[in-house]
């Protein structure tokens, strides 16, 4: 494998780089996508970085995109960690957050999203999303309910999200949301 794009990585230089997630994630099942775009593979030829980087715009079939699901600020948190043996290494990337409450639609949504593929977009503090799934390694969300307790606790969903991944990508196209009903 031709090494020659990886280059020096500097330190911060003051630059922030404050840590944690915002207080939403992005999540549509693989089936109200036309096309799944990906990032290229590391070839040596192309720009530092340019392998981390889906560029290319999901596709969406017509009055389908991505649902915004609230998550409680500072109840989320993503991590990837490598799985596998020598000479056959991945990633396994898991996200956990909170949504408060017990709305119909919530419990509906929990319902229902623990027997559906998707793919999760999940916005870092600076508003960069990280693409959590992708074309035949989808993100599977697992939920669990707790009604907290009068002398305190929280009510809502505790979202689970796990996936197998090649790496961890940055998600650069265009954003497309669910047209509100």
């Amino acid at each position: 494998m031709d090494l020659s794009s990886l280059t020096h990585l500097g330190g911060l230089e003051g630059a922030d780089n404050t840590p944690g997630l915002l207080g939403y994630i992005l999540w549509a099942p693989t089936s109200w996508f036309t096309t799944i775009a990906k990032a290229p593979k590391y070839d040596g030829t192309g720009a530092a970085g340019a392998s981390a980087v889906i560029a290319d715009n999901h596709a969406f079939k017509p009055g389908k995109g991505f649902l915004r699901f609230y998550i409680t600020l500072d109840s989320n948190e993503l991590k990837g960690e490598v799985v596998g043996e020598r000479d056959g290494r991945g990633q396994k990337l898991t996200f956990d957050g909170f949504h408060p409450g017990n709305k119909a639609e919530a419990l509906e949504m929990a319902n229902i999203v623990k027997n559906v593929d998707g793919i999760m977009l999940v916005p870092d503090a600076d508003g960069k999303y990280i693409q959590v799934g992708a074309q035949g390694l989808p993100v599977e969300l697992a939920v669990s309910y707790g009604s907290g307790k009068l002398s305190g606790g929280r009510r809502g969903i505790t979202l689970k999200g796990e996936c197998y991944a090649i790496g961890i990508k940055l998600y650069e196209g265009d954003v497309l949301e669910k047209p509100a009903a």
